[in-house]
């Protein structure tokens, strides 16, 4: 006799509790699922390294930091984390839904929707595959028509990290230790960001940080 399949392991990683309730009311009786809550990016990094989740599920905001969630799922790919990963939002903009998915995430679902288009994203992405609603598919497509993206919407987080930190005075090795990363790096993204902020050396880059956290303080 054929053994029965283990439940799907699912980790929750959102700051509301009920969230992750409301995933096994969801999922009963039509996905066999264990959940795994986890109420902080900090504390979902440590459940998925002691857990060995099977499918991620990621809000993108948490407690008072925007896209806290974001940020934790490219924290993840750069440690190897290979499962997939559901973004379950309320954000519906294009324009953070193409950086969640550059960011390393297989799928992004609304949580206002229904539960069987919930449930059918948490499958296809549990599969392999890969599930964006239809309607934001469109809207992310139509954002690589010429002049349909500002600047700031095409900086990726760590390019925004960085231009945060020049904005701020930092010299390339303290933006180094800031954020994390090697000096080499530094100097690459930040060539990089000369190129898309149109700066001809690195105090105009300074200028440029300024006034592009004057306009628009978290880059988004």
């Amino acid at each position: 006799m054929t053994a029965p399949a283990a439940p799907l392991r699912v980790l929750v990683i959102d700051d509301h509790p009920v969230v992750a309730e409301g995933w096994e009311r969801i999922t009963h009786g039509r996905i066999d699922c264990q959940v795994i809550a986890a109420p902080s990016p900090s504390r979902g990094f440590r459940a998925w390294r002691r857990e060995a989740p099977q499918v991620l599920v990621v809000d993108l905001t948490m407690g008072d930091a925007k896209l806290a969630g974001l940020r934790l799922i490219e924290r993840l790919r750069a440690v190897g984390a290979t499962q997939p990963i559901l973004v379950f939002t309320m954000h519906r903009s294009p324009i953070i839904a193409r950086r969640a998915l550059q960011g390393g995430c297989n799928g992004i679902v609304m949580k206002d929707s229904p539960s069987e288009e919930i449930c059918d994203a948490l499958s296809e992405v549990a599969r392999g595959g890969d599930y964006v609603p239809a309607d934001l598919a469109r809207k992310i497509a139509l954002l690589d028509r010429p002049g349909a993206v500002p600047v700031r919407a095409r900086l990726t987080p760590r390019e925004t990290d960085i231009l945060r930190a020049i904005a701020g005075g930092l010299a390339y090795r303290e933006i180094a230790d800031h954020v994390g990363i090697s000096y080499k790096t530094v100097s690459n993204v930040s060539q990089t960001l000369k190129d898309k902020l149109g700066a001809t050396s690195f105090a105009d880059l300074v200028v440029k940080a300024i006034r592009h956290f004057e306009a628009a303080e978290d880059g988004i």
